[in-house]
């Protein structure tokens, strides 16, 4: 499916000289440019207020409500899809009735075959581009370490010892290494003897260089705060056929520690810019699930080496806090239209993880680059979405932008967007969709005119060129059979 729609505004004859005096421009500057420095860092020494802007806390860039409540994290998109709390119904009312939670189709999508409705995928059946057995065969080898280690969508029952977990295929796996998303209290033992940093510095410096070496393309230190602490956890079991047990709900507890946090390092994966440029689907899907797994893996390995210098740990993926918020804290981005992170480095093309700590970091500073004033003049994140479940509020102070559900935190200064539209798509599509980060303008490689592009978003009088800058070079296409085809082709 292409969802892309057509330029709301044609470049003008004025737009068009704009964009080739700036061409012409970022040619010659790219003859004098350092070695060790980007374009687009060429470019913002140039225009007075371009480059990032640092921030003492989240607070001075956005506004937020003193008395916001804890999110639930019952109440995320996925955990209510999961236990059918949403009610899901097919966005076309032509499509089989039986779709009656559509989200589950996601989880059941290796095997083609989702148990609750009986149905079978229809994209596998035929071969489609992007759905084929080798795509999602590519998807189920991405998400290996995730499934071994996580329950996120884990299929797997405790043993009568509680001592280790049981995969549908009799595989047995400690629970040291199961679940990164619940704090467990005593889930890796603590070296008895502290490490004593010199100073705070000192200490953030190691903790970016062996986060970097575990596999984190980003890392940032955030302050810890209770606000973004999730109010209660949701763990959902499965049963041996791979169904949610909704029984069990007592198992959503609240989220406590068993130590008292002082720091947050949230670290950012990259995901892979050639298999995104092929969503929705699952070749795409693949590099989200190679970011889960890398996800766990970094995690896990900062919390054994933060527990081997002596220090309380709980490492995270999408569980116990938010991470949007800590990663803005942690001066790793700026939040979007989309409500996804905007890095400077990958755009929203990234995934991100947590770890809780005892140890006194020094922290990073919030720093905005433009973000909130260009998704306001862009727009082709929410003009793109096959469910529309973006806003198209020009600001977040617009009456129109108000939640949608019980999905959307509250009190804070956002677009909201309706995330049970959202999944209802991933459903239908039998896997994730994705289009909004596939097709955003920041989401781009390090090629001259892509660093161009992320320049004007940060230039105020240029902002409202960067979408049509983005589609003259032919890039920000959702959806397209022909690259999904060449996907395989195309060689390393």
């Amino acid at each position: 499916m292409n969802s892309t729609k057509n330029l709301d505004k044609k470049i003008t004859r004025r737009d068009a000289i704009k964009i080739g005096s700036l061409t012409t421009a970022v040619v010659a500057a790219t003859a004098i440019v350092s070695p060790k420095e980007t374009l687009a860092q060429t470019l913002n020494k140039s225009v007075e207020g371009s480059s990032a802007k640092r921030h003492a806390t989240i607070d001075d860039i956005y506004k937020i409500d003193p008395n916001m409540r804890r999110f639930d994290q019952a109440n995320t998109a996925f955990c209510k899809s999961v236990l059918n709390d949403f009610g899901i119904k097919p966005l076309n009312p032509d499509d089989n009735p039986q779709l009656k939670n559509a989200f589950m189709n996601v989880v059941f999508s290796s095997d083609g075959f989702n148990p609750i409705s009986g149905l079978e995928n229809p994209h596998l059946k035929e071969q489609k581009p992007g759905h084929t057995d080798l795509d999602l065969a590519l998807d189920t080898g991405a998400l290996g370490m995730e499934n071994f280690t996580s329950s996120a969508f884990a299929r797997i029952m405790a043993n009568e010892s509680g001592t280790a977990i049981s995969l549908p295929d009799g595989t047995l796996m400690p629970l040291s290494l199961y679940k990164q998303d619940v704090p467990l209290p005593g889930q890796f033992k603590k070296f008895p003897k502290k490490y004593k940093f010199e100073t705070t510095d000192d200490a953030a410096y190691a903790i970016k260089k062996a986060a970097k070496l575990y596999g984190a393309d980003l890392v940032g230190i955030a302050p810890f705060e209770e606000r973004w602490v999730y109010n209660t956890e949701a763990y959902i079991p499965f049963d041996v056929n791979g169904q949610p047990i909704k029984e069990e709900v007592n198992i959503f507890r609240k989220v406590e520690f068993d130590f008292e946090p002082k720091s947050v390092i949230v670290l950012g994966f990259e995901m892979d810019y050639e298999s995104y440029k092929t969503q929705p689907s699952a070749i795409g899907a693949a590099a989200t699930s190679m970011g889960y797994s890398k996800m766990m893996e970094t995690s896990v390995r900062l919390a054994f080496m933060l527990r081997r210098l002596g220090y309380n740990t709980v490492h995270a993926g999408n569980a116990v806090g938010v991470s949007v918020p800590l990663a803005i804290q942690a001066g790793l981005g700026e939040s979007s239209r989309m409500g996804l992170l905007i890095t400077e480095e990958f755009g929203p093309r990234v995934r991100l993880a947590k770890v809780y700590t005892d140890l006194d970091i020094t922290t990073d500073a919030p720093k905005t680059f433009g973000v909130k004033q260009f998704c306001e003049i862009c727009r082709k994140c929410a003009d793109a979405c096959p469910s529309k479940a973006i806003s198209k509020a020009v600001k977040t102070t617009d009456p129109e932008n108000k939640p949608m559900n019980d999905c959307n935190g509250k009190g804070i200064d956002k677009w909201y967007n309706d995330h049970q539209k959202c999944l209802s798509f991933w459903g239908e599509n039998w896997g994730e969709c994705a289009v909004c980060i596939s097709v955003c303008p920041y989401n781009k490689i390090d090629m001259w005119h892509h660093e161009a592009a992320r320049s004007i978003t940060k230039i105020p009088g240029l902002r409202n060129l960067a979408r049509s800058f983005d589609e003259i070079f032919g890039y920000g296409q959702a959806g397209s059979e022909k690259l999904m085809k060449s996907y395989w082709k195309r060689r390393i």
